[in-house]
């Protein structure tokens, strides 16, 4: 058990606020700050942060407590678990006893494995710095790469010699065969002979955000063989889609930059490290992933690209934008090197000072990128070229929540082509506003198409599970609803069980649970129907928390009709702008400006 005291501690060196910044946008309004709900999707923000009581709450789905209640449940870890998240986030100092007793990271079978690629880690290093065996690899990162014995220290580089046998090695210490084969330092052919993976590879370890080596990835000398980088096989510790090359470093110096600078090899890292640029990444030779980007978002809300200048380097930032550029939060921008260079390429032609100065001033933002690299699939030499660049553009723009930036791009698109600017616009706006609720011909049952699905409608529909499930599970919440004469469910299935658990608990008061015996009563079809849409079995929708159904009733009864309300009248003002109808434009923004005041003194508490 981590001592109160020490809790107390971590506590109060923390400001809640900053700790939620990292997985949300905050704004401040009156003595709160607001964001959407980092736990659920909503489209307007009910999720609020109380800086002078250091507690969150969200008026959504319930949830509250404070920074360690929020972390725990963001990152599905224990309490004792979230309280040394918190301490390592903001560099407090804890008693390793106690991150000892506390740990719960990793099973005992996940250690052992960690355990032997630590004590692999530093054994190659040695071989590499400290012996003969390891003479062409040391000389190659010397000459050709130009690292010093210090660097290749601080990043535990290491080899692995082609006449040298780890496995008899760590057969000689005793390390069972089968542990060897699960870490993937070692293999097995048909025969059943068992052969080094990493053999007369440069050796890169892969750590984790805490430091654990995880696994490896190694870089032939061999220059015939065709497989230039090989990563460990994915096994219990080693996944390579959830794991960032030098995170567990670059997430130190990011707070001081404020930013994570992406980078596509290891040796771009290092050439990064060089010349001060110590908040360095890479992904291990695969498209930037949601795992990865969340990892980057929990510690930065700012990301740079800078992959290599080559043709596979600007694809791969297009994949990673188009993987990123929704993320709550996160600000992307891209590096492009002149001349289809790497950035170690650039650092060995110009030197530290370019290098650093490159770095640290030519970001683009990902609207200018998209400007220049949708050119490459058009002939821009005729105007039905000209109209496909631009469509394609403007589809992009449209999925960029960033008003200014694509304005901005607009313009620009209309002086570098001549397009008029209102076409443009008009263009842009209309395609925009194509996005609407859809139904399938049933009451109440929403396309699966979650870009044709109303934000609103969503969370609407959310809300009502949430409470009819509830009163299904718990009997007090049923008595909640039951009570108030003046509500009802919108969706007309759920009125339609709520009339069903009425009938039950009339009969049988005194029972939580009727989930079984409500469906007793169906006929095949109804149960059928009634499964799919309260989610069967699944008591994750089901909360007896009285205050917090009393939430969802005013969010059903006030704040969503008045969002609605809102959202009709933006659709009607971006109308009349695209007809430049000015007196309308005026009408509806004095409309909106009193539904905006008259939304704002309708608060819950």
């Amino acid at each position: 058990m981590i001592p109160k005291e020490i809790i107390d501690k971590i506590r109060q060196s923390v400001n809640i606020v900053d700790a939620v910044s990292k997985y949300a946008e905050l704004k401040k309004r009156g003595k709160y700050y607001w964001c959407l709900c980092p736990f659920e999707p909503e489209n307007t923000p009910s999720f609020t942060v109380d800086e002078v009581n250091q507690r969150y709450r969200c008026y959504s789905c319930g949830r509250n407590g404070n920074v360690f209640d929020f972390i725990a449940e963001k990152e599905h870890l224990s309490f004792p678990q979230s309280v040394l998240r918190v301490a390592d986030d903001f560099g407090i100092k804890v008693d390793e006893k106690y991150r000892r007793e506390s740990s719960g990271r990793y099973n005992e079978s996940q250690k052992q494995i960690i355990q032997l690629n630590k004590m692999v880690s530093e054994l190659l290093n040695h071989l590499l710095l400290n012996t003969d065996l390891s003479k062409e690899a040391l000389r190659y990162l010397l000459a050709k790469r130009h690292l010093d014995r210090d660097t290749i220290s601080d990043f535990q580089l290491g080899f692995l010699p082609k006449n040298w046998s780890l496995h008899d090695f760590l057969n000689s210490k005793n390390i069972d065969s089968q542990l060897q084969l699960e870490s993937g330092l070692v293999s097995q052919y048909d025969d059943g002979s068992i052969h080094d993976v990493f053999s007369n590879r440069i050796i890169f370890p892969i750590k984790d955000e805490y430091g654990n080596v995880m696994g490896f990835s190694g870089r032939t000398l061999d220059p015939n063989n065709s497989a230039k980088y090989i990563n460990s096989k994915e096994n219990a510790v080693f996944k390579k889609s959830k794991i960032l090359y030098h995170f567990d470093l670059a997430k130190q110096a990011a707070k001081v930059s404020g930013r994570f600078l992406l980078l596509e090899g290891y040796f771009d890292v290092i050439a990064a490290h060089k010349v001060g640029v110590d908040y360095g990444i890479a992904s291990m030779g695969t498209s930037l992933t949601k795992d990865q980007l969340s990892l980057i978002t929990k510690n930065s809300s700012q990301l740079t690209i800078a992959y290599d200048g080559d043709s596979a380097g600007q694809h791969a930032i297009w994949r990673a934008i188009n993987e990123g550029y929704d993320i709550p939060g996160l600000k992307i921008n891209v590096l492009t090197f002149p001349g289809g260079q790497d950035p170690d390429e650039y650092l060995q032609e110009n030197g530290n000072e370019s290098l650093e100065s490159f770095l640290n001033n030519n970001s683009i933002s990902i609207n200018d990128f998209a400007f220049e690299y949708l050119k490459k699939d058009h002939n821009l030499s005729s105007t039905s070229g000209i109209a496909a660049y631009t469509e394609e553009l403007l589809d992009f723009l449209r999925k960029i929540n960033d008003p200014i930036e694509n304005d901005l791009t607009i313009k620009k698109l209309s002086e570098q082509f001549g397009i008029n600017r209102q076409i443009l616009e008009r263009s842009f706006g209309v395609k925009k506003q194509q996005k609407k609720v859809v139904f399938n011909g049933q009451d109440n049952h929403f396309v699966p198409n979650k870009d044709l699905i109303d934000p609103l409608e969503k969370k609407q529909l959310l809300i009502e599970r949430k409470l009819i499930v509830s009163s299904i599970v718990f009997e007090s919440v049923f008595n909640l609803l039951n009570k108030k004469t003046d509500f009802s469910f919108l969706n007309k299935n759920f009125q339609l069980y709520f009339f069903f658990v009425k009938g039950y608990r009339s009969e049988h008061p005194g029972v939580d649970n009727i989930f079984n015996e409500i469906v007793s009563e169906m006929s095949a079809s109804e149960k059928k129907d009634f499964i799919e849409q309260t989610q069967y079995g699944n008591n994750f929708y089901a909360t007896n928390n009285l205050q917090a159904i009393n939430d969802y009733i005013w969010q059903l009864q006030v704040r969503i009709p008045f969002d609605k309300k809102i959202n009709d009248i933006k659709a009607a003002i971006q109308q009349a702008i695209n007809l430049n109808q000015s007196d309308q434009i005026q009408r509806l923004n004095v409309q909106l400006a009193n539904l905006m005041k008259e939304k704002a003194e309708n608060t819950y508490e």
